[in-house]
Formats: C-alpha cells, sequence, structure tokens
C-alpha cells in the first residue's frame, strides 16, 4: 500500500514509517523537519503542496500536530487551530480530491480532559468516557476528530481516530510507572496504526491506542490512595527490583487507560509494556 505519513521526524511518526516500510509498505513521509524517515518537507497548512504529495497515494496516516507541549510553551492559539485544523482539512480534502480511500487520524487521550478528574478513585478511560477538554491543544483535536467524521459520513472517506497515550521523553522510572496506566511505546503505537490500517470500518470509529494494564474496575478506589500495594499484588518482583535501582512507585494513579476496543477490531496487543520492561529492563 502507498502511505502518506505526515509527522514523519517526530517520535510516532518516524517510528510508524520505518514500521510500515519494513512490512512492505511503499512510505512517503512528509514533515517540516529534515529526518531519515523524511522524503519531502512540506507544510500541511500548503494547499498545493499537500495535493501533490497525495497524489497516486492509497492512504494517510497523519500523526503531524502542534503538541500539549507547546501550549506549555506558550504558543498562540492560532499555531494551534492552523496545523491541528486546518492542516488536517487541508488533508481530508486532498483525499477526496485525489481519490485516497482512507485516512487515519492520531488524537491523544488528553482529549478526554476534565473528564479524567475524580478526588476518590481513579478513572477508568474507555472510549465511552465524555470528552472534556481543557485547553486549546484539546479543543483544536476534538475539532479535527470531527472533521474526520464528517468526511467519513459525507464524503464517504474512510476516516478512523486513534487517541494515543503518552511518549514524551522521561526517565527511567516514570517510565515505567507510565506503562502501568497511562503510556505507550511508540513501536506499539505504529503496531497497532499498522493493523488499523489493513480495517475497513462500516461506521467511523475512534480507538485508544495505549499500553496495556492489568488493574480492574474494582481497584480503582485503591489505586487512587495506595497503588503500591496493588502494584505488587500483580508484579510480586517489582518491589525488590524497584528497591534494587532506588525507584518510587507512583503516590497516587488517577486513570487507567483501556484499549480493549482496538484488540477487539483489528486484534491490538501491546508488547512494550511495563511487564516487558520490567522483566527485560530494556529502558
Amino acid at each position: 500500500m502507498r502511505v502518506l505519513v505526515t509527522g514523519s521526524s517526530g517520535r510516532l511518526g518516524a517510528v510508524t514509517a520505518q514500521h510500515l516500510r519494513t512490512n512492505g509498505h511503499d512510505v512517503t513521509g512528509i514533515d517540516l523537519i529534515p529526518a531519515e524517515t523524511t522524503d519531502a518537507l512540506i507544510d500541511i497548512l500548503n494547499k498545493d503542496a499537500v495535493l501533490a504529495i497525495t497524489q497516486n497515494i492509497d492512504a494517510i496516516i497523519h500523526t503531524a500536530a502542534i503538541h500539549g507541549k507547546h501550549y506549555e510553551l506558550n504558543y498562540p492559539r492560532e499555531a494551534f487551530i492552523d496545523v491541528n485544523i486546518y492542516g488536517t482539512l487541508n488533508l481530508l480534502n486532498a483525499c477526496v480530491t485525489n481519490g485516497i480511500s482512507k485516512l487515519l487520524y492520531t488524537s491523544t487521550t488528553s482529549i478526554y480532559g476534565d473528564a479524567m478528574v475524580d478526588k476518590e478513585k481513579a478513572v477508568w478511560v474507555d472510549e465511552e468516557l465524555p470528552i472534556k477538554p481543557r485547553d486549546i491543544y484539546d479543543i483544536t483535536k476534538q475539532t479535527a476528530e470531527q472533521l474526520c467524521k464528517d468526511f467519513f459520513y459525507r464524503e464517504g472517506l474512510q476516516t478512523s481516530v486513534y487517541r494515543v497515550g503518552r511518549f514524551l521523553p522521561e526517565t527511567d522510572n516514570l517510565k515505567l510507572n507510565h506503562r502501568l496506566y497511562r503510556g505507550l511505546d511508540e513501536r506499539d503505537g505504529a503496531e497497532g496504526l499498522q493493523l488499523a490500517l489493513e480495517q475497513t470500518f462500516p461506521e467511523f470509529e475512534i480507538f485508544n491506542i495505549t499500553s496495556s494494564s492489568p488493574f480492574k474496575k474494582d481497584e480503582l478506589v485503591q489505586l487512587k490512595h495506595n497503588p503500591a500495594e496493588v502494584i505488587i499484588k500483580h508484579y510480586p518482583q517489582a518491589k525488590t527490583i524497584y528497591e534494587l535501582n532506588g525507584w518510587t512507585f507512583p503516590k497516587s494513579i488517577d486513570r487507567v487507560y483501556i484499549s480493549n476496543k482496538a484488540k477487539r477490531y483489528f486484534g491490538y496487543e501491546p508488547k512494550f509494556t511495563f511487564d516487558y520492561l520490567l522483566n527485560n529492563l530494556e529502558l
């Protein structure tokens, strides 16, 4: 399949482009920043450039965005609106003009926002949880998701949304902790997108793509107030490993991301999980 990957110099985009190539896809990577995984330096706000690069493409995986970290750096609202909304709209219009049948949009679990706040217990974050955006980043990702939905039903374009978990640079201790309930390894994200690329959905679908979690709904109160006890129950070896490395368990777990829908729909099974890291120490 001839696949265009936007944001191909970013953490998820680069791994996705390479993963697709390794698995036999003909990939074109575009970004504003040079990288080995990027074939053309193209701004998705440039309509003509987007129309030209998307000729003879079968599908688009859209990872390019102005991210939450840019909000913390005080990027203006206009930057989020331009890239996350108008950039996405340019790609969707190019799909219609050039006869591209499929666009996979990478969104964010951040979009659940204030719905993930509960003083009494950790929040069970599956796709049924209402979204309550907190800032301009979340708002623009929500809008782009709705644009994808509109093109699915009005234009017949196979759009779908993938709300990915956290994959920021982190210390080994924080990386392990986050893989328990909110993190994602880019390699698992890339595999999930490749699996989804092969699917055709009769309805517009949204999926969480995160690492797996051993936790159950009846543990949510304990996770909020005493997570170490729950973690050690599931992973007895973790106590010794953490002590040997001088690591600390999270003092409170406020959410648990669930990707069971992706597993049901296209067999998503994350590999680089807390369990994997703990037992292989490939941090």
